[in-house]
């Protein structure tokens, strides 16, 4: 008998943590490069770092792919936990017809079945710019951990585009941002409340601020639209709810938001949402 059968929630939250990995190493990288781009450090240096990062990119850009195939699981998984075993008699574990054997201890479909099986049963089928996509990053994947390729060349906004593009296509639309807050709610970072602290969504709050800023300086106008529907060239503006938030930091200074982008933006309705913290604002024509 099959037994200790993990559910698609579980799988799912194996592939937000490596998509969310990933995402902190590109944070990361990015933050030291401004923290030297802001001490003068010729551009040659700038450079230089991006050279000596590309392991990591490299590393954070598998991730991305490795929580491909487990959102791909999950989603199969929630038809029949059947689906995912590679069902060869001669793959079957040792004594498995006379015990009870764990789900983790059978061979699973390998990663290039994966999109065949969930396209012949599920009831929707992934689209075929997924599909082409996940080869190209597959066909990358292995060049990654299988040999050493001087060719590859991986950079930030390379990196930022496949973990929205992952989370765009297996989760849906400027969903990403309420996914971090998830992490970042159960990271050992913001997850843990001291007794006499202040809430950890404050906290949250302006690690979102933070990094949206950052990401959104890296994309190109298109890309910001598609993954955040955040137009750069928009007139836009503070989120006041989002500051008051800042606020209940006692230790909070201004000018942490310096380089924060204006999170609202007008539309012509007059009515739009800060894309962090969802709150409807009025702007008002000037």
């Amino acid at each position: 008998m099959l037994v200790d059968i993990p559910d698609e929630i579980e799988f799912t939250i194996a592939a937000e943590n490596l998509i969310n990995s990933a995402w902190n190493s590109l944070i990361k990288l990015i933050s030291e490069h401004e923290v030297l781009d802001d001490l003068g450090t010729s551009k040659e240096t700038l450079t230089k770092y991006w050279q000596f990062a590309k392991p990591e990119l490299t590393t954070a850009l598998a991730m991305v792919q490795n929580a491909v195939e487990f959102y791909l699981k999950g989603k199969i998984l929630s038809i029949s936990p059947y689906l995912l075993i590679s069902m060869d008699p001669r793959n079957l574990p040792k004594a498995s017809n006379n015990s009870d054997v764990s789900f983790s201890s059978f061979r699973m479909l390998d990663a290039q079945d994966l999109i065949k099986v969930h396209n012949t049963f599920a009831s929707t089928r992934l689209t075929e710019e997924f599909q082409h996509w996940f080869q190209e990053m597959r066909s990358l994947r292995n060049r990654i951990m299988h040999t050493v390729d001087r060719a590859i060349s991986v950079t930030p906004n390379d990196l930022a585009r496949s973990i929205l593009l992952c989370h765009k296509f297996l989760t849906g639309d400027h969903l990403w941002l309420t996914t971090r807050y998830k992490y970042l709610d159960r990271s050992p970072e913001y997850g843990i409340r001291l007794d006499d602290g202040p809430p950890n969504h404050i906290y949250i709050t302006l690690a979102l601020h933070r990094e949206i800023s950052k990401i959104i300086k890296e994309l190109t106008p298109a890309d910001s639209i598609k993954f955040f529907n955040y137009d750069k060239k928009a007139r836009s503006k503070p989120c006041q709810a989002c500051q008051k938030i800042f606020e209940q930091n006692e230790y909070f200074d201004s000018k942490w938001t310096d380089e924060f982008i204006d999170t609202i933006q007008f539309n012509r309705s007059g009515f739009s949402e800060c894309m962090i913290c969802k709150q409807v604002n009025t702007i008002l024509e000037t």
